[in-house]
């Protein structure tokens, strides 16, 4: 009875410690496979090592939001789909990738591949990915391999490659072993050694201070994400615990030394103060010899996709300067070859209708001659023959904004009294009596205002309120093209006679540049 009695007091936790056994072998095993299915594709310059496990990839209940503020216009089923997609093609196994460091530009060692269950469908997981990018895929130890299409072929970076065995490999698969998305850093041994005796002290730039804070502070690392849960954790293994302290005070004076010796990157993209609340959601804690850096879930991604959607606006608004530049550009070569600016309309047929724009006319000044060569230059935008080009609207016209219609453009020119495109008279530059260096020829209007790029139509302005259909960004300024070829960003917000002298060519009133910077 004593013996029935322990029994069954046992039976309980002898069956979870077998569980909890077998469930650790089975993890075991798991990374076990990564590794051994990964290690004959490392090689000595290999630096990079990917795993997506396919089978535990799933997308958030926010994605759709989320992916928008990125910038990716795919719905939540639409990526749902495609995540099932990947997992069908891939027969549920984990897709692998490495890469080295390169032999050149156009070499080096890089392996995307997965597991050959023979239900693989290798040609469907290369169309997901980038079918033009990819060679076909060949076997090679039990797995499909393909290479980026590079001046060596799958074949030879395959025979270049000897595989070496890192011991780094599994115990940084299994520093993230619970995430479907690993990513892991391998510092080559060469890097290492060459480090140790050609940089012995840091430069200024990364913080200065001796190399080893590096070199035994960074073995390996290894980068678990979690799209699900939103979840995103590195563990960097050190030396020792004492190399692991060492790497956590250092990385603070590494990321503003690196933030010093970028003045752009202060000014556009992240003010200081920006970079305090980002570095304020970064956790780090160091763990034996280990340092684990965690990002907040929910409000780290929330503030990281904030922060995507102003790169992405800076990097519109610096296209968009530059476009405005080559513009300025072509308009003053279309002057040097015909002694006027290009026409707004050139032609009025019978019912009345307008000519084409002065941007086609520009065409032959932004390499974009052959396209001119295809318009009917005495037939109106929108006639059977012109109308079709409007879809062809070239780069130059694009301003990036979702919301601007296809096949318009919201870069105008101002139109009105005493503007330079605003007479039926050629214009050339002696009629501009306020000078090309205090007159506006080229704005950017809201998207709601976008004309066809063809068509001559442009900014008619409120001469009460001429800022009320330019383009705002969130510092209160609008990007302005001036006569003179310069580009500006001016405050709207200054007096509206202020603006109406930027537009008007010949009021011969002083412009108050103080009050529009």
């Amino acid at each position: 009875m004593i013996h029935s009695l322990a029994s069954r007091r046992l039976r309980g936790p002898m069956a979870a410690g077998c569980c909890l056994a077998f469930l650790l072998m089975a993890a075991g095993n798991a990374y076990s496979d990564d590794a051994a299915n990964v290690e004959p594709f490392i090689g000595e310059p290999t630096c990079l090592v990917i795993k997506v496990d396919t089978s535990r990839l799933t997308l958030p209940e926010s994605f759709e939001q989320v992916a928008s503020v990125f910038g990716a216009e795919i719905s939540a089923d639409a990526a749902r789909q495609a995540v099932a997609a990947i997992r069908r093609a891939a027969d549920g196994q984990p897709v692998y990738a490495t890469l080295g460091i390169p032999y050149s530009e156009r070499d080096f060692s890089a392996f995307v591949f997965v597991k050959d269950t023979g239900k693989v469908d290798m040609g469907a997981l290369l169309g997901l990915m980038d079918k033009n990018g990819f060679e076909a895929a060949s076997a090679h130890k039990g797995m499909l391999v393909t290479v980026p299409k590079l001046k060596a072929d799958a074949a030879s970076q395959l025979e270049r490659l000897q595989p070496a065995p890192r011991k780094e490999l599994r115990p940084a698969l299994d520093a993230v072993a619970d995430f479907p998305v690993q990513v892991l850093l391998l510092p080559p041994e060469f890097v290492r050694r060459t480090m140790v005796e050609l940089e012995p002290t840091l430069p200024p730039v990364l913080g200065g201070g001796p190399s080893s804070v590096l070199t035994e502070g960074v073995l390996w690392a290894a980068l678990g994400i979690d799209p699900a849960k939103s979840r995103v954790e590195l563990v960097v293994q050190s030396a020792s615990e004492r190399a692991a302290r060492e790497l956590s005070d250092y990385l603070p004076k590494l990321v503003e030394a690196v933030y010093q010796a970028l003045p752009q990157v202060q000014r556009w993209l992240l003010p200081h103060e920006t970079l305090e609340a980002l570095t304020g959601l970064i956790s780090s804690t160091v763990e034996g010899d280990r340092l684990v850096i965690r990002f907040a879930q929910k409000e780290g991604l929330q503030f990281l996709a904030s922060m995507i959607a102003t790169v992405r606006e800076q990097a519109v608004r610096s296209t968009n300067t530059n476009k405005f530049k080559q513009l300025g550009l072509a308009l003053h070569n279309h002057y040097d070859t015909y002694r006027v600016f290009p026409p707004r309309a050139e032609v009025r047929d019978k019912t009345g209708k307008s000519g084409l724009s002065w941007r086609v006319h520009l065409l032959p000044y932004v390499e974009e001659g052959k396209l001119y060569e295809q318009f009917h230059l005495d037939e109106p935008w929108d006639s059977p023959h012109n109308k079709p080009l409007i879809e062809k609207m070239p780069e130059i016209y694009r301003d990036g904004l979702p919301d601007t219609p296809p096949g318009k453009t919201t870069f105008l020119t101002p139109v009105g009294e005493d503007t330079l495109f605003g007479d039926a008279k050629p214009m050339h530059f002696g009629r501009i009596w306020d000078g090309t260096s205090n007159t506006a020829w080229l704005v950017q209007v809201k998207p709601e205002l976008a004309v066809p790029w063809t068509a001559p139509q442009d900014y008619a302005f409120a001469p009460k309120d001429p800022a009320k259909g330019l383009l705002v960004d969130d510092d209160g300024r609008f990007l302005v093209g001036i006569a003179d070829g310069s580009i500006h960003h001016l405050r709207a917000n200054a007096k509206p006679e202020t603006l109406l002298n930027l537009f008007r060519k010949g009021d011969r009133q002083p412009l108050d540049w103080k009050e529009l910077r």
